[in-house]
């Protein structure tokens, strides 16, 4: 049995492989961001980044196991600026401040899952 697949073809499902990788790995952080990051009483950010990295795991995962999705590839961009922005834009009336690990894991997980998630828009399978 031969391939029929060139090395474009690999190298194009590497990259939608490697982009749906970080995006799964950056949802799981997400999901368990509060309690290594230590949010303190930053519950609505924490309920925030549980639900955008349980979405942003389902959409990695969906990615990954089929190409139907490919559409829904403009949402993991844009959740991913809201997870980098997310700590200045909600409220946090009454309630403790993030600390700076929380600030800093937002920022840099909403940048990996902003880049993976273009890097998978642009490429064409």
């Amino acid at each position: 049995m031969t391939s029929h697949s060139t090395p474009a073809v690999r190298h194009r499902t590497a990259v939608l492989g490697a982009a749906a990788g970080l995006v799964l790995l950056a949802g799981l952080y997400l999901v368990l961001a509060p309690w290594i990051a230590g949010f303190g009483g930053a519950g609505v950010l924490a309920l925030s980044d549980t639900v955008i990295g349980l979405v942003l795991v389902a959409l990695a995962i969906a990615r990954a196991a089929t190409r139907r999705v490919r559409l829904l590839g403009w949402v993991v961009p844009v959740l991913g600026a809201w997870v980098a922005l997310s700590p200045w834009l909600l409220p946090s009336a009454g309630e403790t401040p993030p600390s700076t690990a929380a600030l800093i894991g937002n920022v840099v997980a909403g940048a990996v899952v902003v880049v993976a998630g273009v890097a998978a828009t642009l490429r064409r399978d």
